[in-house]
């Protein structure tokens, strides 16, 4: 199996950073990225595999998420089914989770308190990422698979996200390369 392992920025991934290719903050920047990775890889086969963290309503903060379905959306929620494919492995660190992808950082300065419960009804955890990766990697039919270990509850302002994603990089290399190496025990993998 070949797998590419993505992230938004270094702080997410900085023990197994040479392994990781940076997609950089939001939705376009994820394009973007993705886009010129498999124009790189095109004729290839792999595996998409999405790590980083999220924000979420209750999950608690430093636990791990199987992310089984994104849904998309901005001012209003988009209603695509974007349903993620599995490992061969089973993970049982990570509880199953929808996650909500959008391109603003999901605060209630952001959205309104009615946007945020709808929010609560539709997804249990949030990035601004894995709807571009994933909408690029389902075009090119590649598949995708994202796990997010939870960094916030909509409650800390950009300093402390940015030390909990610090504080949780370990912890969420430490799962990939684990993930990766259970992989192993059935079939070779390479990174790419």
């Amino acid at each position: 199996m070949r797998i590419a392992l993505f992230a938004a920025v270094e702080e997410e991934v900085l023990n197994i950073k040479d392994k990781v290719h940076l997609c950089g903050i939001g939705r376009e920047n994820a394009t973007n990225a993705m886009l010129q990775f498999i124009d790189q890889h095109r004729d290839e086969d792999f595996t998409i595999l999405n790590i980083g963290t999220a924000g979420a309503h209750t999950a608690p903060v430093g636990s791990l998420v199987r992310v089984t379905e994104i849904v998309s959306g901005g001012a209003a929620f988009i209603d695509y089914p974007m349903l993620l494919d599995r490992l061969p492995v089973v993970t049982p660190e990570a509880a199953d989770g929808k996650l909500f992808s959008s391109d603003c950082f999901v605060s209630p300065h952001v959205y309104s308190a009615e946007f945020l419960q709808g929010l609560r009804e539709k997804a249990d955890c949030f990035d601004m990422e894995s709807s571009a990766l994933y909408t690029v990697a389902k075009h090119f039919g590649k598949p995708y698979v994202s796990f997010k270990i939870i960094s916030d509850h909509l409650d800390v302002d950009l300093a402390t996200w940015q030390q909990r994603v610090h504080d949780f990089s370990p912890t969420l290399c430490e799962f990939a390369m684990k993930t990766i190496g259970e992989i192993e025990k059935i079939e070779p993998v390479t990174i790419i």
